[in-house]
């Protein structure tokens, strides 16, 4: 089957999905309901064809007359026909992924897949035994974070599961669907049904258990199959097939990230690490029973291995093995493997597994044992899957990472010291000064809090009880970090509950992560001062190298998207100097978004565009809300997902190994620093121009998405927000996001690549893949926004602030789109052609939403606090802040 006809599948599959919601509205909400949809929906499309003033007036009159109610299901309609959509265009790619993937050969491979990877890799010149190594020591840390982008309840998501599920068994051919359709019908009203809104805001709880069920929902599958595919490509073009473990490593901040969100308390942090351990020993235990169930081999039949029999004799010894399997070995012993586990959940008496280890070793004496038997195939079927989840999430399912802003450490610091008679004033003294005390003070092995003593700060005694309760341990990491003493203080906290032996390493990674423009620009200064630091350095050295984040969200809104993206290229080569020159490995962690304005788009793209020698063969990733959604919510597509990523990071670690990458040409920098430096100025007058915060307040929904429940952490730093400091970066972008402008994404772009003449530019884009991947994220921020939209919500604005700064936000985005379409010499989104697809079908549908929430923000605002009505506008408001994001696919 092409891919057109695929497509046409899909077209089937999304007018089956709308007349499924038709109905539901005819049944549920009446015929004026549907009928006004209907209406609204073919003037947009005409809209989008041609404009019309007749149709905008006849559409804005329309809007404009809606009750509340029918305004509410306006918005409903649209937003759930793209959690429909949104459903069939995921089917679409992995039925896509599968025609792609049968006809991928290993002298014609897929693009981004195993099979060209290591084809890349031998052409290259790498031996087997070369291409073995790198991709045995490729590892790739995904962590999970709750940040408030996942917009939908988990209950919309059941309901879209299942009909995913009725639409597998809809069709008896290709295209042709079933007769009798009732029950999809049935599930659609159940999702038309079902309340959009959280009643409350969701716990850290609630946020755990919704980013970790991908794991075992679609990453359990993914990833034996990701090592068999990488397994099958070395064979495909060696003639030899080796025995690789798992390329990932799984982390997860959620419970664990304490900067800025109250709600996550140390028994938060407890109950979050022994949830995720309880649902991986579940999901073994599973697997075992699974495991007994299929080797039934009799050793009537077979003759089990001296190192299984020594094993199987063992368990006899400590464990009641059932009678009913004697002279079945591998059950004996997958028996022996369930007992184990389930002791560790106390439903067993007898010993656990001490480790995941001992776990993936009693897996891998069976695993041998069929091999040598000849039953490679049953061992790779029934063994190697669960051995390798258990190398990839082990017993604890993920490390979890803690989190805290620099600012509580240092109180909770400064009152230890206080406390133990070291200084009065510690917070009053300069960084150095700081950094001279700590390093004194952790040449010894006391603790300074007299027994008994009860902090006093809650910095204090959330630091310490959170270390205490941290048993699956990740890395600390410490947000804002601004110098060395920031790291010093982590360990002097650890000191205090004995995790840490002066001249030894803390049994964690202590990881700076630099956030602003500034920390950005001075990360190399402390990153040297901390190595050249004794007992940091000594920590480093014990854990095998320095890990460092650095931080997308926070740069850009700080210096703008063009320079943001320099100053984070800029920081991983200087740090990744400074550690060479004093002989430290370091390993980056990218906190990546989901927009194009927080290191967000194509994430392989963004790998093989980071400096050369800075990636190594261990890397670190986000993944935030939305995106775990979005790419894990299918194995097929997790699975793709995953291999494109491990494509781009394997090719950057055999440049940054083998020394095969040109470094940029001096020329190239030079003009980056011009136009970066350009941009900043640009955007920053923006943001400083008097009166910009109100304008930005009247035209965006910022105030209001305050209000969403959508995250446990709160959307404002502190307080009320005054300024645009105040804010997050999330909802800073989510709030240009809503509005279709995506400014953070590309203002000040324009100006600054004015900077450089057009034949280098050209160059520069053609060339350097760092410069390429900045200019095409633009690009698909710029494609998804729409000023033509973003107008409407001048309505919103006092005139005297809308003449002062849109018509120059208007001409900055035309400048940039030109700017880039001359630079490309093509298109914006001449790389992205499913994604131009996408966008010119999606923006007549989501238009409507996007004008009802004008006239609902205008109703809002205007509603005194005490009104009836209040509650009704804001729950609509709320449901049109969804609708969006569904529409877009992106909340921010």
């Amino acid at each position: 089957m092409n891919e057109e006809r695929l497509f046409e599948q899909l077209k089937r599959e999304v007018d089956v999905l709308g007349r499924a919601l038709g109905k539901a509205i005819r049944t549920l909400s009446g015929p004026r309901i549907f009928e006004l949809e209907e209406q609204v929906r073919e003037l947009t499309k005409s809209l989008r064809q041609g404009y019309s003033l007749e149709a905008r007036q006849q559409l804005l009159e329309i809007v404009r007359g809606l009750s509340l109610s029918e305004a509410e299901n306006m918005v409903r309609a649209f937003s759930t026909y793209f959690h429909l959509v949104n459903l069939a265009e995921e089917r679409h790619r992995v039925r896509v992924n599968r025609e792609r993937e049968k006809n991928s050969t290993p002298g014609a491979p897929r693009g981004e897949s195993f099979l060209a990877l290591v084809g890349a890799l031998k052409q290259q010149g790498l031996s087997y035994d070369q291409t073995v190594d790198l991709l045995s020591r490729l590892r790739l840390h995904l962590t999970f974070t709750a940040h408030p982008t996942e917009t939908r309840r988990r209950t919309q998501r059941h309901h879209i599961n299942e009909i995913e599920k009725l639409l597998d068994s809809l069709y008896l051919d290709d295209l042709t669907a079933a007769a009798d359709s009732s029950v999809l019908d049935a599930r659609v009203a159940l999702l038309w049904g079902t309340s959009e809104l959280r009643k409350s805001r969701p716990s850290v709880e609630d946020e755990v258990k919704g980013g970790l069920f991908y794991i075992t929902y679609t990453l359990w599958k993914a990833v034996p199959r990701l090592v068999d595919g990488l397994e099958r490509a070395v064979e495909a073009h060696y003639g030899r097939r080796p025995n690789l473990s798992p390329p990932l490593v799984f982390r997860s901040w959620i419970g664990g990230d304490r900067d800025g969100n109250p709600n996550v308390l140390p028994e938060v942090t407890g109950w979050a690490q022994a949830y995720a351990r309880e649902t991986a020993l579940r999901r073994f235990v599973e697997d075992v029973d699974s495991l007994i169930r299929d080797l039934s081999l009799s050793d009537e039949r077979v003759t089990i291995t001296h190192e299984l029999r020594l094993a199987l004799e063992d368990h006899a010894k400590r464990l009641a093995l059932p009678e009913r399997f004697q002279g079945e070995p591998y059950r004996q012993f997958g028996m022996g493997l369930r007992y184990k586990l389930r002791a560790l959940l106390g439903e067993q008496p007898g010993p656990g597994y001490n480790n995941t280890a001992e776990f993936v070793s009693d897996l891998g004496k069976a695993e041998r044992s069929l091999e040598q038997l000849g039953l490679g195939a049953i061992a790779r079927a029934c063994l190697k899957p669960i051995r390798l989840n258990a190398e990839a999430f082990g017993l604890d399912l993920v490390s979890l990472d803690l989190r805290e802003e620099s600012r509580a450490l240092t109180e909770a610091a400064a009152e230890l010291l206080k406390i133990g008679g070291v200084h009065e004033q510690y917070a009053a003294l300069p960084p150095q000064q700081r950094e001279a005390l700590l390093t004194r003070e952790l040449a010894t092995a006391r603790p300074l809090a007299p027994v008994g003593y009860r902090p006093q700060s809650k910095s204090l005694q959330t630091a310490l009880e959170a270390l205490r309760q941290w048993k699956a341990r990740g890395a600390h990491v410490v947000s804002m970090t601004h110098y060395p003493s920031d790291l010093l203080e982590v360990m002097l906290l650890a000191r205090e509950v004995g995790l840490y032996r002066p001249g030894r390493a803390l049994p964690f990674d202590v990881v700076p992560l630099f956030e602003t423009l500034g920390d950005l620009q001075n990360a190399p200064e402390v990153v040297a001062r901390l190595l050249d630091n004794p007992v940091f350095r000594a920590h480093v050295q014990g854990r095998g190298g320095l890990e460092v984040m650095i931080g997308y969200s926070d740069s850009n809104k700080d210096a703008g998207f063009l320079a943001a993206n320099w100053a984070l290229y800029q920081a991983q080569e200087a740090i990744t100097k400074v550690a060479r020159e004093r002989g430290v490995p370091v390993y980056y962690f990218h906190g990546r978004g989901t927009s194009t304005a927080r290191g967000g788009g194509t994430a392989g793209r963004a790998i093989a565009s980071l400096p050369p020698g800075t990636v190594g063969s261990r890397m670190r990733l986000t993944e935030q809300g939305e995106a775990l959604a979005d790419r894990y919510a299918h194995p097929e597509l997790a699975y793709r997902n995953l291999e494109q990523m491990l494509y781009h990071m394997a090719l950057a670690s055999a440049r940054d190994l083998y020394g095969q990458a040109e470094p940029p040409k001096p020329e190239w920098l030079e003009a980056m620093e011009r136009a970066a430096e350009r941009s900043t100025q640009v955007y920053r007058e923006l943001l400083l121009r008097p009166g910009f915060f109100e304008f930005y307040e009247q035209l965006t929904p910022i105030r209001e998405i305050g209000a969403l429940n959508i995250a446990s952490r709160p959307v404002y730093r502190s307080g009320r927000v005054r300024e645009i400091k105040d804010l997050r970066a999330i909802p800073w972008v989510m709030s240009w996001t809503q509005v279709r402008l995506l400014l953070p994404g590309w203002y000040g772009l324009a100006e600054g690549l004015q900077e450089i003449p057009l034949a280098l530019r050209q160059e520069m884009f053609q060339q350097w893949p760092f410069f390429a991947t900045t200019l095409d994220s633009a690009a698909i921020a710029l494609a998804k926004a729409d000023l033509g939209i973003a107008r409407e919500y001048l309505r919103l604005v006092k005139p005297e602030l809308a003449e002062r700064f849109f018509p120059d936000i208007a001409r900055s985005f035309e400048q940039t789109k030109t700017i880039l379409e001359e630079t490309f010499q093509s298109t914006l989104l001449f790389k992205h052609p499913v994604l131009a697809r996408q966008t010119e079908l999606r923006n007549p549908y989501v238009d409507p939403i996007s004008l009802v929430q004008v006239e609902l923000l205008e109703r809002y605002r205007r509603t005194p606090p005490e009104a009836p009505e209040r509650t009704g506008l804001e729950r609509a408001l709320m449901l049109s802040l969804l609708g969006i994001a569904a529409g877009l696919r992106n909340a921010g």
